[in-house]
């Protein structure tokens, strides 16, 4: 092997840089650049001849060859150069215009020079020359970017006396680059004018100026922010000099105490303030940016002083609107990474939240901003103001509006129990307390959302039933109001419905459930009696048909309500193991059943209930659920391989000379490779517990009984894992079983999954599946007696949102690729499927007529001519024209595919298809016993002349299983010829 020279760096000398990295390294700030002053000759007057000297000799191309023969001879001195200044600006602007130029460099650079003889002389021609530069930034060459604006910055730089007398016609003309649409030219621009802006003596008037130019021009609010931060901007990641004085008036800016009675666009300058702010934050140093802090919060309470004497009405509300707007940018970026003195900002926001007279809006937005100051990761502060600023909220007499939503957002913080719980709890012990039944509603949401957030419902047997927190007794009762209200006791009287009456909305009866477990004082001799008897009317209607799947899940929330009361088991009399096996037995794959069946059956196990946990009561369920194992939604494999391990299964004694060793049943082992995650880190794990599942492997573990298939099901449940890795050793498990089983048992299993992915596959190419689906959604959107939750606003809203995510997971199964992977797996075991024809040769011939000639034309025997090209239907062509035709079709963008069409298998997708059912056809050794042969044989011999090569072979395949004596060299030239 040859070894690297010695000469050999680690970097690369010259690496290539991306546009992005070539703009951060352009530098146009001439203002701290030290220009190298050269000794100049006696006979060297002007710094223009000085230029054209030295680019002279470092610029030897053509065009500035021909521009330095018009000039040489015109500025040899002072007074040659201002007697010929009109001459030789006019052929700086025509050698600028030209487009592609290799002089732009040494022309630029001497324009400046040129400005720096004539001073005021060169000022007429700016405006001439900036509109020239200007035009050369639509441009990806970073050199010539950086060429223009330092160009332009040396100008304002030279000539910055003359043009702050006339800064507003300059920025006018300047400003059109604040608008560009490219974010680099903007900064630029900012950056090279920002020397001028603090050149300017009036700074009131020339932000005047600015903002009132957004009325008309609102895109250049981004861009006048970054002027704005270039303005302010300073060396080393600091603020310049004119900062707290330019922020200040900015600021004032914002509402009428800055106005002068000149209308300015409150919008449009409260986004450029707000984006110089997220700037300022980007670019200066947490320990610099106390200027920006300091000139805000001055600002603030400025505007809370005006704000208290002239009422909620005033402007003033708006100025503190747009301000508290800038506040919350500080504090939210990055976490709080920039919030100077967090104490500060703290006792700000107590001062603002204690002001009586703040409108709506400023309300809201100043508890977004307490809301990001507490979350923040990046702030420290002590626990009493902290402690006192939550307390202010709460007691702020704020709208429930308001005060909701921000307790909710807070429930991620850092110790909530400690700090927010206490002032939470006494809030929520008024609006209990309250007489309103719309405001105990909205606490009742409130205390479930925190109890889902904190503590949530077991969502499988295995999870503990937690307790959160104990301090929740303190909602006991209630000091508000006429009588004390006992909360508990309100709360357990929800469940209290008149037998009479149907149950109408669920959804105050399953937060009472939810919430009950965590309130204290609460005797459960009160709570079981009325908890069991909704279980009974639940399932009953559920039974009946009254409720639908809302009924099963407060059905489920109520029997994990009940076992959190009682640990015994005593629950067995509370609600009978018969009644529990008769819902799972009616709604076997709905996935509240299946939780309340391993909720119920892990407290029996729990407390030794043998009886009902026999294998004979085992064998029983079994025949429910065993079809769940070969799911295609994982939380049904889980919960019932979790129901059923809860039984002790009868496994057969092991023969003498066997290790004396606890066997563990299939479902254990099942279960043991269920909860292993399909992760790039974690399949390796879940491999080496599907290996046991091997068919030799697994007899130990099989239960006395017709449990044969279950290993057979979970593996091709497996199958359904969109993961790559998994596949292939799944599928070679799959054979030691269709090697190892009795073929009748196999095949059961395995054409019962072949039949049901190729219904599925049809059902959404059926042409009326549109109409189905339509007539689907709008059964499922239509109101049901359990989804009907128009009362209960918010509350409502919650819990359809937990109905829908209980009992529609959002996993995305392809039932393409497990079909694929099925006949994938045939190959492998061709001889045990071959004598299944009857159903396997249907199947093949199905797919052709059903999937495959819809997606391909080219070879249907038949096309159907309803469809329409807009108006008309299409007359009959020749077949060229039809296949010309066909082909344009395939070529269209998606976005011209009609409707119909794009519900069609693609024809790649068919092919693939396709091939793999062939392949399975091409391993047969009998042919001619085959099932509808003669179709089988003449579609091999209709895909032999099929354009896609990879058809041709495989029915070439199928071809050569029939054994014709005749010419065998004929077959392997036919199969090369295939194969090219």
């Amino acid at each position: 092997m040859k070894t690297k020279s010695s000469y050999h760096k680690s970097e690369n000398t010259f690496r290539f840089l991306t546009f992005s990295e070539r703009l951060a390294n352009v530098n146009i700030d001439v203002i701290h650049r030290i220009d190298r002053t050269g000794s100049y000759d006696e006979e060297v007057e002007t710094y223009f001849f000085e230029g054209l000297t030295k680019w002279r000799d470092l610029n030897l191309t053509e065009n500035f060859t021909t521009f330095l023969k018009e000039v040489i001879h015109k500025s040899q001195s002072f007074n040659l150069l201002v007697f010929h200044q009109q001459s030789i600006v006019e052929s700086l602007k025509t050698h600028l215009r030209v487009r592609g130029s290799l002089a732009y460099q040494p022309l630029l650079d001497l324009v400046v020079q040129l400005a720096r003889d004539l001073q005021a002389d060169f000022y007429p021609h700016f405006q001439d020359f900036f509109l020239i530069i200007t035009s050369m930034l639509e441009t990806q060459d970073t050199e010539l970017l950086e060429w223009a604006f330092t160009c332009l910055s040396y100008l304002y730089k030279y000539l910055w006396r003359l043009m702050v007398k006339d800064i507003s016609q300059m920025y006018c003309l300047y400003s059109t680059l604040l608008a560009h649409k490219k974010d680099h030219i903007r900064s630029f621009a900012a950056e090279s004018f920002a020397f001028l802006m603090r050149k300017v003596p009036d700074l009131d008037g020339l932000l005047t100026c600015m903002f009132q130019d957004l009325a008309d021009h609102s895109q250049k609010a981004e861009g006048v922010g970054q002027l704005l931060f270039q303005m302010c901007k300073g060396v080393r990641n600091m603020f310049h000099s004119c900062a707290h004085k330019a922020l200040s008036v900015a600021m004032r800016k914002l509402g009428p105490s800055g106005e002068g009675g000149v209308s300015l666009p409150m919008t449009a300058v409260g986004e450029a303030l707000d984006h110089m702010a997220e700037v300022a934050a980007n670019n200066i140093d947490k320990e610099h940016l106390m200027v920006l802090w300091e000139c805000l919060e001055g600002c603030l309470m400025e505007v809370l002083q005006k704000l208290e004497s002239e009422g909620e009405g005033s402007q003033a509300s708006e100025h503190m609107e747009r301000l508290l707007h800038i506040y919350h940018t500080l504090v939210e970026h990055r976490g709080g990474a920039k919030v100077t003195r967090p104490e500060s900002v703290c006792e700000t926001l107590i001062r603002l939240i204690q002001a009586p007279r703040l409108s709506s809006s400023c309300q809201l937005l100043l508890l977004q901003v307490t809301s990001s100051l507490l979350l923040a990761e990046n702030v420290s502060m002590p626990d009493v103001l902290i402690q006192e600023l939550l307390n202010k909220v709460f007691r702020s007499g704020r709208d429930q509006d308001i005060i909701l939503p921000f307790a909710k957002g807070m429930f991620g913080m850092k110790q909530f129990e400690q700090l927010l719980l206490p002032s939470l709890l006494q809030y929520l012990e008024q609006m209990f307390g309250s007489e309103d039944p719309v405001t105990r509603q909205l606490a009742l949401e409130l205390l479930t959302s925190l109890i889902l957030a904190k503590a949530e419902p077991p969502s499988d047997g295995s999870m503990a039933f937690e307790k959160y927190p104990p301090r929740l007794h303190r909602l006991s009762e209630s000091t508000e109001g006429k009588q004390p209200v006992s909360v508990p006791l309100y709360i357990l009287s929800l469940l209290d419905r008149p037998k009479d009456e149907a149950i109408g909305d669920l959804s105050h009866l399953w937060a009472a459930l939810v919430v009950l477990p965590h309130i204290r004082p609460l005797e459960s001799g009160r709570v079981i009696p009325m908890v069991t008897a909704l279980i009974d009317r639940l399932l009953d209607d559920v039974e009946a048909g009254a409720l639908g799947n809302g009924g099963l899940f407060v059905a489920r929330q109520a029997l994990s309500t009940l076992l959190s009361f009682k640990e015994s088991a005593e629950v067995l009399v509370l609600v009978p193991v018969e009644r529990v096996r008769s819902i799972i037995q009616k709604f076997p794959t709905d996935l509240s059943a299946l939780l309340l069946g391993d909720l119920y059956y892990t407290r029996l196990s729990l407390n030794g209930c043998s009886a009902h946990l026999s294998h004979d009561a085992m064998l029983e369920l079994y025949q429910m659920l065993h079809s769940n194992l070969s799911s295609n939604v994982s939380k049904i494999r889980l919960l019932t391989l979790r129901i059923l391990t809860h039984f002790e299964a009868e496994i057969p004694k092991q023969t003498e000379g066997e290790d004396s060793v606890d066997t563990q049943t299939v479902f254990r082992l099942c279960l043991q490779a269920e909860l292993v995650p399909a992760t790039l880190h974690d399949y390796r794990e879940k491999l080496l517990h599907l290996r046991k599942l091997r068919h030799d492997l697994v007899q130990s573990s099989l239960p006395q009984g017709p449990f044969q298939q279950v290993p057979l099901r979970y593996l091709i449940g497996m199958l359904f894992i969109n993961f790559s890795p998994l596949w292939d050793p799944v599928i070679e498990l799959v054979v030691t079983h269709a090697n190892g089983m009795e073929n009748k048992d196999f095949w059961s299993v395995y054409h019962e999954h072949l039949e049901m992915v190729a219904v599925l596959a049809e059902r959404e190419l059926r042409e009326e599946d549109d109409d189905d689906e339509d007539k689907d959604r709008e059964a499922a959107l239509a109101p049901t007696p359990d989804r009907d939750v128009v009362q209960s606003g918010d509350l409502g809203v919650l819990f359809l949102q937990q109905l829908d995510q209980a009992c529609s997971p959002n996993e995305r199964t392809d039932f393409t690729n497990f079909r694929f992977l099925l006949w994938k797996a045939m190959v492998k075991f061709p001889d045990r499927v071959e004598p299944r024809s009857r159903e396997l040769s249907p199947l093949l011939l199905r797919f052709i007529g059903k999937e495959f000639y819809p997606a391909d034309l080219l070879v249907a025997p038949t096309q159907s001519l309803r469809k329409t090209d807009g108006t008309t239907t299409k007359s009959e062509r020749p077949r060229e024209e039809e296949l010309e035709s066909r082909e344009e079709e395939e070529e269209r963008e998606p976005a011209e595919v009609s409707k119909q069409a794009g519900r069609k298998t693609p024809r790649r997708a068919a092919a693939k298809q396709l091939i793999a059912h062939l392949k399975v056809f091409s391993k047969f050794t009998n042919p001619r016993s085959l099932y509808l042969e003669p179709n089988l044989h003449q579609l091999y011999t209709q895909l032999l002349c099929h354009q896609n090569q990879d058809i041709q072979k495989m029915a070439l395949e199928c071809e050569l299983t029939y054994k014709d004596p005749p010419h065998p060299p004929l077959q392997g030239k036919s199969t090369a010829a295939a194969g090219r």
